[in-house]
């Protein structure tokens, strides 16, 4: 069962969902909370440091990061936010066509385990319509989570975007009630995160 804003603002009023900063009135649609774009903004560098070895990341290169080696990835995403993105001095970055970026919202959101509660993070259909994803194929906040939630931007467009901090809600949550509470507790490296990286 989706919430509707009024089923929102009660798991809100209950503790049941935590927004923080939160939410305006004027930032709840039908089905969904607005969420608006944070000030840190991180991207892949092509070369990464993992231990025992340099990974390049080019296409144009023989070399290749194994996926299928888990502990790799783990420790190759550990290091993304060795490449900072630096923002204008409005604050803003400039995504360009097909150009890939990770960022996070500005609001901090925590889902009570016990309120059976899940949420998807989902784009914003004006956004999308100048090709802005701002998630990719990782639209799942699970019951259980407390954090910052990292966007994975993609300008499928052919414009150039400016992304700028506290100005624009980049993307919208739905709020979904499990039909019985969950057994395991969510854990991994993401939890609790203020950093699209994952590091706290």
């Amino acid at each position: 069962m989706i919430l509707s804003d009024r089923g929102i603002r009660e798991a809100l009023r209950k503790h049941e969902i935590t927004i923080d900063p939160a939410p305006e009135d004027d930032q709840y649609t039908t089905s969904a909370v607005d969420l608006v774009l944070g000030g840190i903004f991180q991207a892949w560098s092509k070369n990464i440091s993992i231990p025992g070895q340099k990974v390049e990341l080019d296409l144009s290169s023989t070399k290749f990061l194994d996926i299928a080696a888990a502990h790799l990835v783990d420790v190759a995403v550990s290091t993304v936010n060795e490449v900072e993105v630096t923002p204008l001095a409005d604050g803003g970055v400039i995504l360009g066509p097909k150009q890939f970026l990770l960022g996070v919202t500005r609001e901090e959101i925590s889902l009570r385990k016990t309120a059976r509660l899940a949420a998807r993070v989902e784009g914003r259909s004006s956004l999308a319509r100048l090709g802005l994803m701002v998630h990719l194929t990782a639209p799942i906040i699970h019951a259980g989570y407390h954090g910052h939630i990292t966007l994975e931007m993609i300008n499928h467009g052919p414009f150039h975007l400016k992304l700028v901090p506290d100005k624009i809600r980049i993307c919208q949550l739905v709020f979904e009630r499990l039909e019985t509470s969950p057994h395991r507790s969510i854990t991994g490296q993401f939890v609790g995160h203020t950093k699209p990286s994952g590091r706290r």
